[in-house]
């Protein structure tokens, strides 16, 4: 990954990454609440609407216990005009009641107490279970659609009276009315089901679509399963979870303690939640747009921090291509970056600057290499050795190497052959002079003349001449055939070679100036040379003297050279 994508991933990593956890850590705490809160809405619809069936079924109660009361109070007395007149006191006192069915089974009485211009028709009767069960506490049952029916025990007087019972109408609707009313109150939708059950799961009230009718058996609600135990019981107050028709349901279970009734009440769960699923829906939206935006800034950002980088990424590669001419300026910026810009543009110019400097050596280093050795070259590159005009005294020693019968074999040969064949001895003899450290001063036709000993003072001047005569000697013997095959020519040498003090330096004129060897010892060595025979090495007795005794010579005694008053002791090499 290049530093665009790090820089990129580090910016997302410094914007999603806190907005991940905010969502990651917001979203289920409030997802949490809503529930929670859910859940304390529905268990206190239930709690107050139990409170309310409660209240309702126990007024009822009261007044239905009062009239059983002053029935069994009417059968002792023996005046039935203050018997009914008694009875008919009790019901005007009690509101809750309007009529009431008295039944004495074993006394075949089954009479309806009524107060004055009430309705008497489809006054409930009791059945023998109920009336069975009424003897441990009241009995509250729904009849039909309207009314249900609540039977209480006639208390007896006498051990040996009869046992009657007493029934009232239970009306329903207000108990519907009081349910609506509490969904209605706290903003339930129209997918909340409410129902009301008796200690047998027979509906008392029913709010919602699909639910049995009033009567009818509610047991095979999902809603019970959350239920411990049926029938009367003390009351109890649960949250519940369950599925129905494929939806996941929340809701909440009361029972009431008394008369053993239920209320119960759920709604889909994605209805409770609606308002966090639409929070979360937009939250994750914002989240998506803001890693979007981040994204965006991120390309933007990384790419606004990169370019400097890349550009001198860009910059350094030039430069180790030294590609000088395609370097930009430096970018105008203030920051570290900028500096470091121009800090690589100037570090380019002084490289730019230095392979000049560096390639101009290399070109004085070839061009001097022409002519002088390795070691006299770093000798004036560096200095040690003065390019200016003037000489200073030396010793040294001149060698001159003549091709024997050149002449002839120019004037026979083509002029391109002569030049091949002379380039090719040049660049033999040059080359073998500089093995030994010796430098070409110059070339003088078919001879070549070099020294030792200067620029550069080297004190086995004639030794190193010596033996670089002796290479000379073995080049040509191993050449010969070559040459003679090539050419046409016997290549022989001529070498004459001679030691002393002599002026070395330059002279000429500071346009012009050739380093060169000035005095008799070039002049001696000259003329040996001369008279050399051909493949014949002559030297004199300074060049042996300074040479010393490891070379083969043979003594040829003392000879009379041109331009000299004074005869010179002249020496043969023995070639080896």
């Amino acid at each position: 990954m290049g530093i665009r994508g790090r820089a990129l991933v580090l910016f997302l990593l410094l914007g999603a990454l806190p907005l991940g956890l905010s969502v990651g850590l917001l979203l289920p705490s409030y997802g949490r609440a809503v529930r929670e809160s859910e859940d304390q809405l529905q268990l206190a619809t239930v709690a107050e609407l139990a409170g309310t069936l409660e209240r309702r079924w126990s007024g009822v109660r009261e007044d239905a216990d009062a009239i059983a009361a002053a029935v069994a109070h009417a059968a002792m007395l023996d005046d039935p005009k203050a018997a009914e007149a008694l009875v008919q006191s009790a019901l005007v006192a009690r509101p809750r009641v309007d009529v009431a069915r008295l039944e004495v089974p074993s006394a075949k009485v089954d009479t309806i107490l009524a107060k004055e211009g009430a309705a008497t028709e489809g006054t409930p009767h009791s059945t023998p279970e109920q009336r069975e069960r009424a003897l441990s506490g009241p009995v509250a049952v729904p009849v039909d659609a309207t009314r249900g029916a609540l039977v209480v025990a006639v208390p007896k007087l006498r051990d040996d009276g009869a046992q009657g019972w007493l029934t009232v109408p239970l009306y329903l609707r207000p108990l519907t009315d009081a349910a609506t009313e509490a969904l209605d109150v706290r903003s339930f939708g129209d997918d909340t089901r409410l129902v009301v059950v008796d200690a047998e799961r027979r509906v008392v009230v029913a709010v919602g679509a699909g639910l049995p009718e009033r009567g009818a058996s509610a047991s095979s609600l999902p809603v019970w399963a959350s239920l411990p135990v049926q029938g009367n019981q003390a009351g109890i107050a649960i949250k519940n979870e369950f599925t129905a028709d494929g939806l996941e349901m929340v809701g909440a279970v009361h029972v009431l303690p008394e008369q053993g009734w239920t209320v119960a009440m759920w709604r889909p769960k994605s209805v409770a939640m609606a308002g966090y699923i639409a929070t979360r829906r937009t939250v994750v939206a914002i989240a998506g747009g803001a890693l979007l935006l981040a994204l965006v800034l991120g390309l933007w950002a990384s790419r606004a921090v990169t370019r400097p980088v890349l550009a001198l990424v860009e910059r350094a590669r030039r430069i180790g291509q030294r590609r000088w001419g395609e370097l930009p300026p430096p970018a105008p910026r203030s920051d570290e970056l900028g500096s470091l810009d121009v800090a690589m543009h100037k570090m380019a110019e002084d490289l730019q600057a230095g392979e000049a400097e560096l390639e101009k050596e290399v070109r004085l280093r070839s061009d001097l290499s022409r002519f002088v050795s390795q070691e006299v070259v770093e000798g004036i590159v560096q200095g040690d050795l003065s390019l200016e005009l003037g000489g200073e005294r030396r010793a040294v020693t001149v060698l001159f190497a003549d091709m024997v019968a050149f002449t002839a074999a120019a004037e026979s040969a083509p002029p391109e052959r002569v030049v091949a064949m002379l380039n090719e001895l040049f660049s033999v003899l040059t080359e073998v002079v500089f093995r030994h450290g010796g430098t070409v001063d110059k070339f003088i036709g078919d001879c070549i003349m070099a020294i030792w000993g200067a620029p550069v003072a080297n004190e086995d001047h004639a030794l190193k001449a010596l033996e670089a005569a002796e290479d000379m000697m073995r080049f040509l013997e191993a050449g010969r055939g070559r040459w003679r095959e090539e050419y046409g020519i016997e290549m022989r040498l001529a070498i004459g070679i001679n030691s002393g003090e002599a002026i070395v330096g330059n002279v000429g004129s500071r346009e012009r100036m050739e380093y060169t060897v000035i005095g008799d010892v070039v002049n001696v060595a000259a003329r040996l040379e001369t008279i050399a025979a051909p493949d014949q090495v002559l030297l004199t007795a300074a060049t042996l003297d300074e040479a010393g005794e490891d070379f083969d010579v043979r003594r040829l005694g003392e000879r009379s050279l041109t331009g000299r008053s004074e005869g010179v002791e002249i020496y043969e090499l023995v070639a080896l």
